[in-house]
């Protein structure tokens, strides 16, 4: 008979378990303007920031991705916030907005990527006038004092992809 109350404990757990899985928070694309984005970014003030931002067009942008992801899980802890920054809006030519948003969702949905998502909904000029946007990808680091470093991988002198992970740390450590 005392092997009733071990069964019911493992139902119950197995239910409990079965119940937080399906309520994960899933990853999201939340639509912002430019201010919007300066006050998620100031919710991070004291913490390394990385901003991606990418288009659903833009191959480069999507391959590298789970790059930033690896960063997020390998550094979170240590004070890291990754945002990705969709600029579809910008990017799409007038007729493909719609379209490539969708796209972007996707990628999202399918990336399930662990930080914060967001879709800038503004004119490519907002972007250009805001964030020197001259080709994807590009992305801007914030050190613990909020002090900003813009990189495009594209840029002579940028900093790669695969020394990203060096700086990340040299900015941890306050270096």
């Amino acid at each position: 008979m005392k092997l009733f109350p071990v069964i019911a404990a493992i139902v119950v757990a197995a239910i409990a378990a079965r119940s937080a899985h399906s309520q994960e928070k899933k990853a999201e694309l939340v639509p912002v303007k430019y201010e919007g984005l300066k006050q998620e970014l100031l919710k991070h003030r004291g913490k390394v920031v990385i901003v991606d931002f990418w288009a659903s067009n833009c191959d480069p942008c999507r391959k590298k991705f789970p790059f930033f992801v690896e960063l997020h899980e390998k550094y979170a802890a240590k004070g890291l916030v990754v945002i990705s920054v969709s600029v579809d809006p910008a990017v799409q030519l007038e007729e493909n907005i719609a379209e490539g948003i969708a796209a972007a969702k996707r990628f999202i949905e399918k990336q399930q990527p662990p930080f914060r998502n967001l879709l800038l909904d503004e004119s490519a000029a907002t972007v250009t006038k805001h964030f020197g946007f001259k080709g994807l990808p590009f992305y801007y680091f914030f050190d613990r004092k909020g002090n900003w470093i813009r990189f495009r991988a594209a840029d002579p002198g940028g900093v790669p992809y695969d020394k990203l992970d060096e700086l990340v740390v040299k900015m941890l450590d306050g270096k």
